[in-house]
């Protein structure tokens, strides 16, 4: 299954499918690179071009309590970063488990992009972490 339905997120198995979800038809067809740009947090990492920002977690994993106030804080520097209308590609390549506290992170990350008039769409969650946004499953 590429699309995986759940009430807050959109979540995708690919990576190519979630930029394709989020981008609007007239970006579809642009293929250079406009202002680019790319930031590097102390638990994210993020690059923008051609009308979508891809952010991935440097570390790896797993993600765990102690971590949370850095994550929280990259996700707000993120926030502060994104222009009105943005499109976020969140890429958990790599991590095998996300706390409960963390997908809180990103429930307020995604209200504060849907503010901005942006949206996120989720990608390559391995089964255990997609498992953990559905608690009751």
């Amino acid at each position: 299954m590429a699309k995986h339905p759940h009430k807050i997120f959109e979540m995708h198995d690919f990576r190519d499918k979630a930029v394709r979800a989020v981008r609007s038809k007239a970006a579809r067809y642009i293929t250079e690179a406009i202002n680019s740009e790319s930031w590097n947090f102390k638990f994210l990492v993020a690059s923008r071009s051609a009308s979508v920002t891809h952010v991935g977690f440097k570390q790896a994993q797993s993600t765990t309590d102690d971590q949370m106030s850095d994550m929280q804080s990259d996700f707000a520097k993120l926030t502060a970063k994104s222009s009105i209308g943005s499109k976020v590609v969140l890429d958990f390549t790599g991590l095998n488990s996300f706390s409960v506290d963390s997908i809180e992170t990103l429930v307020s990350f995604n209200k504060n992009l849907r503010h901005k008039g942006s949206s996120m769409v989720l990608c390559c969650l391995n089964s255990s972490v997609r498992n953990s946004f559905f608690p009751a499953r």
